[in-house]
């Protein structure tokens, strides 16, 4: 059960959605959008697109027409089974995925290497609150990029550690080399379905940035084309930052993102009409004293709350909030910052949120303890959401229940009712238990302790998925040499 489906209008209205969709259009009609692919203007030019150079412009027939085959809801099929993405389901989750250095037990920082993704990827396979899996850094120092292609053999290990569907992120010229990223993308999209060997469906899931403001680069582009002919969803997200990228005013930065995500949808669907699209974004304000972005400030969560009002004001699948904060490490601002930032998500009802779990300094640190604490936050979050079960039947049984015990009277008897199982979220990891505050730290350590015994748990009874050989032979040519079979 879920409920506030309609939490985003105690900040947005609908006549606050009519008017940002009005001033939106009126960006995509006269200001237009920049698209650095000229395989992509040939497409816009084709279905009557204005194009001037490297900026379209749409108009809102062209918009609608797009809007009337994006699917509301798509899923992703795996040998695991089947996930749904859409208002109906449940928000789906995916791990850290980013930072460029990890925060350690010791708290000391150093670049992430290949086993911290490894490390990661099997905290995500063991998450109960984690539906898909992703790399948490790319291009580790530690690769071998003597490769013509060292992209794929980070993405394969995604299928060696982990039988949770891949939510991606796009190949780029740095770690491609001597063939177009379209036909990169095409050859990641080609390894799932037949490591799945699942040729008529969507295998993975793909994460696909515009270029604030108002545009798209040629790698995106490419990327989105080539995933989108294999017949893969895209998720169309920015990440503008207020007075630098966007407007300083929110309003300003809601209806450039908004103008902007559309472009692209629009692109999805002239390429493969019904194909899937998330609409999404991740924008957030900007502390101008260091032009630093603030992804734990309760503005970015207004922009979001927007954008998920706008995306619902489109029937789309929406993907807002992160699991994230400005904090350099796991401590009180992570926790505030953290349980805000995913409160889009769970309460607001999106569809997907990116880094649920394990980010720390505005995406650039990565943390294993913070990652098991945000999984934490994401359990009390699905907790509020699924409310109190009032009805008639639970009425007259609870009834009974106090006219039994009758004043003064206690409700311990015999074993735990199944109520109190049902109903109450017992955290294994916070500390619930009353008695002398210096005994209980002695036995209990605090949280980081915690949380680190936690993890070591998890990755010491982590069990790899069951592949078949064939399976494994199909890995052997892509992944990494220390990681092969």
């Amino acid at each position: 059960m879920y409920i506030n489906r309609r939490f985003y209008e105690n900040y947005v209205s609908t006549r606050d959605v009519e008017l940002l969709h009005e001033y939106s259009l009126k960006i995509l009609k006269e200001i237009g959008v920049s698209f650095a692919s000229e395989e992509v203007l040939d497409v816009f030019r084709k279905h009557g697109a204005t194009v001037e150079g490297n900026i379209v412009k749409i108009s809102e027939e062209l918009l609608n027409k797009a809007l009337e085959t994006a699917p509301k809801s798509f899923t992703i099929t795996t040998n695991a089974g089947e996930t749904p993405i859409g208002e109906r389901f449940k928000p789906k989750t995916v791990g850290c995925y980013g930072p460029s250095k990890f925060l350690f037990e010791d708290d000391t920082f150093r670049p992430a290497l290949l086993p911290d993704v490894v490390k990661f990827l099997k905290l995500m396979h063991t998450s109960e609150v984690t539906d898909f899996v992703n790399n948490s850094a790319y291009d580790t120092p530690d690769l071998d990029k003597n490769q013509d292609n060292f992209y794929i053999p980070q993405v394969a290990l995604c299928l060696k550690y982990s039988d949770k569907p891949s939510y991606g992120n796009v190949a780029n010229s740095l770690n491609v080399k001597k063939k177009s990223l379209k036909d990169a993308a095409k050859e990641i999209a080609t390894m799932y379905k037949e490591f799945y060997d699942i040729w008529d469906r969507p295998v993975l899931l793909t994460n696909a940035c515009a270029l604030s403001p108002l545009g798209y680069s040629y790698e995106v582009l490419d990327n989105i084309m080539g995933l989108i002919e294999e017949g893969q969803p895209v998720t169309i997200i920015t990440c503008s930052m207020t007075n630098l990228t966007a407007p300083a005013a929110l309003m300003g930065s809601v209806i450039q993102n908004n103008a902007t995500v559309l472009a692209g949808i629009v692109l999805t669907q002239l390429i493969k009409p019904g194909v899937g699209v998330i609409y999404g974004t991740v924008s957030s304000p900007t502390d101008m004293r260091k032009t630093a972005i603030m992804i734990g400030a309760p503005e970015a969560q207004l922009i979001q709350m927007s954008s998920l009002a706008l995306g619902r004001y489109y029937g789309l699948p929406v993907r807002t909030g992160v699991g994230g904060t400005d904090s350099l490490k796991p401590d009180y601002q992570a926790g505030v910052e953290t349980m805000t930032t995913l409160l889009t998500t769970y309460l607001g009802k999106s569809d997907f949120a990116l880094n649920n779990a394990g980010i720390l300094q505005s995406y650039a640190v990565g943390s294993y303890e913070k990652f098991v604490l945000d999984e934490e936050v994401n359990r009390i979050l699905l907790r509020l959401n699924k409310g109190i079960d009032i009805s008639n039947e639970k009425a007259s049984k609870v009834f009974e229940e106090i006219k039994k015990a009758g004043p003064l009277g206690n409700y311990l008897a015999g074993r735990t009712p199944k109520e109190y199982r049902d109903e109450h979220h017992l955290s294994k990891i916070f500390n619930k238990t009353a008695g002398d505050p210096s005994v209980l730290f002695d036995e209990i350590g605090d949280i980081r302790q915690r949380a680190a015994k936690q993890i070591e748990e998890r990755v010491e009874s982590y069990k790899a998925p069951d592949l078949t050989k064939k399976q494994q032979d199909i890995l052997n040519r892509y992944l990494p040499e220390s990681e092969k079979f």
